[in-house]
């Protein structure tokens, strides 16, 4: 019997950095407390504490995503002691280890082996918080429309400088990207992604080559700049009215526990 088309969409969701810069939190930056969510416990709806990453995986789910790699790393395994193999959420869930920080870009490259290889790829930061609630489902239509290789969902930036830039062309194309600029004329951050089979292919090929660029931290942004120069079809939607929020500094920490609180 033919899969419905979500069945065929992974979500892959890195969560193997050490949130340094939210020390002394003891535990997973991922398991970070935003806001609150209703839950029933004995019949009843309780209010309860909504951990930061919980935003990214419903707002996957609601895009059709059921099957989740996590990527963790050394002292995250609460994360997996969290959500468990998923059935809270009706989805699958399944954990991977990078031993080594390497870079985002390694982090995915892990669930290569796991993958059947038609699969489309939904990926975002457990550790940011973004709107509307339905972008991977906007996302996702649209990166079907298209056909495209590699779509992201696109932000507005308030501070550029820690981002990956791009702009667009009339019919969405990305035509530029930089990473963390540090001054710049462009206004869209890439803050979720998804792609196709061709672009998992080439990130994983462009990782297994001779002198690949270990001698410095490998970003997500270097495998879109080659997806660029090899002439896959690379697409952007912005969101106009969305929001991006990543709570890697105390402003913006800040932001997010206002906002909801």
């Amino acid at each position: 019997m033919a899969r419905h088309v979500a069945d065929k969409v992974v979500g892959v969701v890195p969560a193997a950095g050490m949130g340094r810069r939210l020390f002394p939190y003891p535990h997973a930056k991922e398991l970070f407390p935003i806001g609150y969510q209703e839950i029933e416990i004995d019949g009843r709806l309780e209010k309860r504490p909504k951990v930061i990453s919980q935003y990214l995986i419903e707002n996957m789910i609601a895009g059709g995503v059921r099957r989740f790699f996590f990527i963790l790393g050394h002292g995250k395994h609460d994360i997996m002691s969290y959500y468990g193999n998923g059935r809270a959420h009706k989805v699958h869930i399944a954990y991977l280890f990078q031993e080594e920080l390497l870079g985002m870009p390694y982090a995915i490259d892990l669930a290569w082996p796991w993958l059947e290889g038609d699969e489309t790829i939904a990926m975002g930061m457990p550790d940011t918080v973004v709107e509307p609630s339905d972008a991977f489902r906007r996302l996702l239509s649209a990166h079907r429309e298209w056909r495209a290789d590699l779509t992201l969902g696109l932000f507005r930036a308030r501070n550029p400088s820690k981002f990956g830039m791009v702009s667009l062309d009339a019919e969405h194309n990305v035509v530029e990207h930089v990473d963390k600029p540090r001054r710049t004329h462009l206004v869209w951050l890439w803050g979720i992604a998804c792609w196709a089979p061709s672009f998992t292919e080439l990130l994983h090929a462009t990782l297994q080559k001779p002198g690949d660029r270990r001698d410095r931290e490998v970003v997500l942004g270097d495998l879109f700049d080659e997806a660029l120069a090899e002439g896959l079809r690379v697409k952007g939607l912005p969101f106009e009215e969305g929001r991006y929020i990543d709570i890697g500094t105390y402003d913006d920490l800040k932001t997010a526990l206002e906002h909801y609180s």
